[in-house]
């Protein structure tokens, strides 16, 4: 969900390959695309979701949840959320232990990502504990390159989930918001840096609340999910991309020179593409990389709406780097790492949690 780099393959190249179709499903896949293991992880990392780069250093922060596994005989988790940072060899080690909501006791880190100033943003999610605005989005300081302490900048999410920069703003999906009279209704807020330097930003969930710039609506689907707006990402012109978590849908947010919202468009719906989580742009060629979580897949789409499969596969424990209800999607290199979140929601391919937390690599053309 940050910048990209370069990737040799150029949209006009892929496209024509593909026929300038929207092939999906239907399409052929290369088997050269096959994943592979990329890191298996312990079991107090057992629920794997948001990845960003740092793209000085070569590091990548993972946030982990831990929402599976809990204490017998309770709802405690056994494992508090924590941020993992795995070096430019890949070796990862705890970034931080994130402090528990003082409501909920848990703590739920999702999306994440590096903001202007240093710190690390990272929303999160309390949804799961607790449904009246408890979610957040959390600062980690850091300096000299580890974690020196932790504040809530915003609150009044509802579910808090993919984090972007773009400039002096930071971008959070809020995938739930649970209007009585809109149950389908979900959103993206922004919240300036200048803002939040002020104090801690409270958002009120209303639809008239400032900070809100994009909204959404889920569609009747065969799953009967109502989750919303999920992954974020910008492409190399400075348009914002989101997909809907329940019904797949992906739509296009342009801006003014002021930073307004100039338009909101829907730039796929096709009932072959049901499901996107977390979402990524290489900005060297404008592919944006898709994690269909539904369907073990990953996507390819492009600005103009074109999209294809990468790779998809069956019902995975993950063991051997197939995809394992893949949830975010990160290119680095030649790379293209992929995070399984693992954690079965009703209607996915996924069927039901297993001891294996890993993140799975595809390799790309140089």
């Amino acid at each position: 969900m940050n910048k990209a780099v370069t990737c040799a393959l150029t949209v006009g190249v892929l496209v024509g390959m593909l026929g300038g179709c929207a092939l999906g499903q239907d399409q052929k896949i290369d088997p050269k695309h096959k994943p592979s293991l990329f890191l298996s992880l312990p079991e107090n990392t057992n629920n794997p979701d948001g990845l960003t780069l740092c793209e000085k250093t070569g590091t990548m922060f993972l946030s982990v949840p831990n929402f599976t596994l809990l204490n017998e005989g309770s709802t405690t988790p056994k494992y508090s959320g924590v941020i993992m940072k795995i070096d430019k060899n890949n070796k990862p080690c705890l970034f931080i232990n994130l402090p528990a909501h003082p409501k909920t006791g848990r703590a739920g880190p999702m999306g994440l990502d590096i903001g202007p100033d240093g710190n690390l943003y990272v929303a999160d999610n309390q949804y799961f504990f607790e449904k009246d605005h408890a979610s957040t989005l959390l600062r980690v300081v850091v300096k000299d390159g580890k974690a020196a302490g932790c504040d809530v900048a915003v609150d009044g999410f509802n579910l808090s989930n993919a984090v972007i920069w773009k400039d002096n703003a930071v971008y959070v999906s809020d995938t739930f918001l649970d209007i009585p009279d809109k149950p389908n209704m979900s959103c993206i807020y922004r919240i300036t840096l200048d803002e939040m330097k002020k104090g801690k930003v409270h958002l009120t969930g209303k639809l008239d609340d400032p900070h809100m710039i994009a909204t959404f609506t889920t569609v009747p689907n065969h799953r009967k999910d109502n989750a919303g707006a999920d992954g974020l990402t910008f492409d190399s012109k400075g348009n914002l991309y989101t997909g809907n978590f329940g019904d797949g849908v992906v739509s296009k947010i342009t801006f003014n020179a002021d930073g307004s919202v100039k338009s909101n468009t829907i730039l796929i719906k096709d009932p072959k593409l049901s499901c996107c989580d977390g979402i990524f742009c290489d900005t060297k060629t404008d592919l944006i990389y898709l994690a269909d979580s539904e369907k073990n897949a990953i996507r390819v789409f492009t600005p103009e709406g074109k999209w294809w499969t990468l790779w998809i596969n069956g019902d995975s424990d993950g063991a051997d780097g197939l995809l394992d209800q893949p949830c975010e999607v990160l290119k680095r290199g030649n790379e293209l790492i992929v995070v399984n979140f693992d954690y079965p929601f009703p209607g996915l391919l996924n069927s039901k949690f297993d001891e294996h937390h890993t993140l799975s690599v595809i390799k790309l053309a140089e």
